[in-house]
């Protein structure tokens, strides 16, 4: 009787540990990567105020920087999905079409997903941070990323991408 009394105490502990620790980790991962997206934009930031854009290929103003993103392990959940960019125009309300920029506003759009957790999406305005148009931006652990300040169609972009 006390065995079976035990398996089932056992039983019951894990059954509300594992789906709390889970959750613990969703939301440490989401954290991790809302504090590394303040980060890349106050570098964006700092890089687009102390220097001059240049045409790409003309020696930009250019800055490192490395953020320590999670990874699935046993306290956090890896990241799905990253993306920066352009962030989402509203469609003009007479015609319903959106507005087209090749490079949009001063601002960007960065949206992650974790595993097991929801999509998340801020806008930073002030800042027009963009990937290098032929690349995928790809995160997760410890990413080194380049910023570079450059000057597109007139506009001044920080262009980022992975380095390594």
């Amino acid at each position: 009787m006390r065995v079976a009394f035990t398996v089932a105490l056992l039983v019951a502990v894990a059954g509300i540990t594992v789906p709390a620790a889970e959750y613990a980790g969703v939301q440490r991962s989401d954290t991790a990567v809302s504090d590394a997206v303040d980060r890349l934009v106050s570098e964006a930031r700092a890089l687009a105020a102390g220097n001059g854009a240049l045409p790409p290929g003309a020696g930009p103003a250019r800055r490192t920087v490395t953020l320590d993103l999670p990874t699935e392990g046993f306290a956090s959940a890896g990241i799905e999905r990253f993306g920066v960019g352009r962030p989402a125009q509203p469609a003009d309300s007479e015609t319903g079409v959106r507005e087209r920029e090749r490079e949009g506003p001063a601002a960007t759009r960065f949206a992650w997903r974790v595993a097991g957790g929801t999509e998340h999406a801020v806008v930073a305005d002030g800042v027009r941070v963009r990937p290098y148009p032929t690349d995928r931006l790809r995160v997760d652990g410890e990413t080194r990323l380049a910023l570079e300040l450059v000057a597109v169609d007139g506009r001044t972009v920080v262009r980022v991408r992975r380095e390594g």
